[in-house]
């Protein structure tokens, strides 16, 4: 990368963010090595899967850098946030022998995130990237994208598991820790380093989030789960029961069995644990703010609807049977507040249910679960 391109893109960095400097905190903290060798889907198949933009999130373009043409869209496929671009290296936080004033003319002590224990990240020993301001162009939280979210970066023939640390330009994307640039192969250094063109894939998992932030053990093993789930387009929830006569309101503190299907369709937990607790809240927050529901992390017949709804929008009718036909049976039981048989045919209760439905919804009552019903279904009405 040349040196004037990354400098610009620090310098304006440095401006943003200006206001938020903490004093200087000089720390010990080195977090542990990433495996050498990690589990997952291939950058082959990461790339593969991220070519297409499903859904432009993005309202317009950003641009690698100060001045330069916005070409990078930010897209969102199945339930991943991601983009193409260059990466810059970002060398902000705790100061260390590859990161501090020296080396870096535009260094920063401060990350927008901070670790767990209130001390800024590690640059040089935590892989994470940085997202664009909330702007015009695009906020970053309405796609339930936080500090900690979990990422998979894609370069080359490597992917490393990184977090969401840092808060960069509102016009320019493309930027990654020291420790990131290391794992991937490209030159760390602050001023020199980096790369330019649209080589380096971000791929982001709403809802999927690291606790604690800078524990890269828990990134990675939650990044390749998520990756894995990505790639192949399907829901870790086969050994999870998602069928229920009624689906009861959950929320932090809630236990059982329904708490265990809430988990493992909001994503971002592991394993269903069947407690509700602090990451189970932030998935459906995510998970509620991607649907336009109300952000409040509990888990009632709205959540409920849309959350079993989710998937394609198959259309389905009298007749019909199949994996979408249970999928829009169990959505119809939190929906409607009464019991729809779970049993993937679509028989006249089903007919009945849907047309029920539609009439309160003020949809076309005609029993035919098309994209509009299932729109409907999947915003939680």
């Amino acid at each position: 990368m040349q040196p004037p391109r990354y400098a610009t893109k620090q310098t304006i960095r440095r401006l943003v963010l200006a206001t938020t400097v903490l004093a200087t905190l000089v720390t010990g903290f080195t977090a542990p090595a990433q495996a050498e060798s990690l589990a997952g889907p291939t950058a082959q198949q990461l790339k593969d899967k991220t070519a297409g933009c499903e859904t432009q999130l993005s309202n317009g373009k950003y641009a690698h850098d100060s001045g330069g043409s916005r070409t990078v869209a930010v897209c969102k496929t199945g339930g991943a946030v991601h983009w193409t671009a260059d990466f810059d290296v970002d060398c902000d936080g705790q100061r260390t022998t590859q990161c501090n004033e020296n080396t870096d003319p535009s260094f920063q002590p401060a990350t927008s995130w901070n670790q767990s224990n209130g001390q800024p990240l590690n640059s040089a020993g935590l892989p994470f990237i940085v997202v664009p301001l909330s702007s015009t162009i695009w906020n970053y939280s309405s796609a339930g994208i936080v500090g900690g979210t979990v990422a998979a970066v894609v370069y080359q023939d490597k992917v490393a598991y990184a977090v969401v640390g840092d808060q960069g330009p509102t016009g320019i994307i493309g930027e990654g820790s020291y420790k990131l640039a290391q794992q991937l192969g490209i030159n760390p250094n602050p001023s020199s380093g980096g790369v330019s063109g649209a080589v380096v894939t971000y791929i982001l998992f709403p809802g999927v989030k690291s606790v604690p932030i800078e524990s890269q053990t828990d990134a990675v093993s939650k990044g390749q789960a998520a990756a894995t789930s990505f790639v192949s387009g399907t829901q870790t929830c086969g050994a999870t029961n998602l069928d229920f006569t009624s689906y009861p309101t959950v929320q932090a503190g809630s236990t059982g069995a329904a708490v265990k299907a809430a988990q493992c369709l909001a994503g971002g937990v592991s394993e269903p644990s069947g407690t509700f607790d602090a990451a189970t809240t932030d998935a459906v927050k995510a998970f509620q703010t991607r649907v336009g529901l109300t952000p409040d992390g509990v888990v009632g017949a709205a959540t409920w609807t849309a959350l079993l709804a989710a998937g394609d929008k198959t259309t389905v009718s009298s007749g019909s049977t199949g994996t979408a036909v249970s999928r829009l049976q169990r959505s119809l039981t939190a929906a409607l507040g009464r019991t729809v048989a779970i049993d993937g045919q679509f028989g006249p209760v089903t007919d009945t249910a849907a047309r029920d439905y539609q009439r309160t919804r003020q949809l076309v009552i005609d029993g035919v679960v098309g994209p509009a019903t299932w729109t409907a279904l999947q915003s939680g009405h």
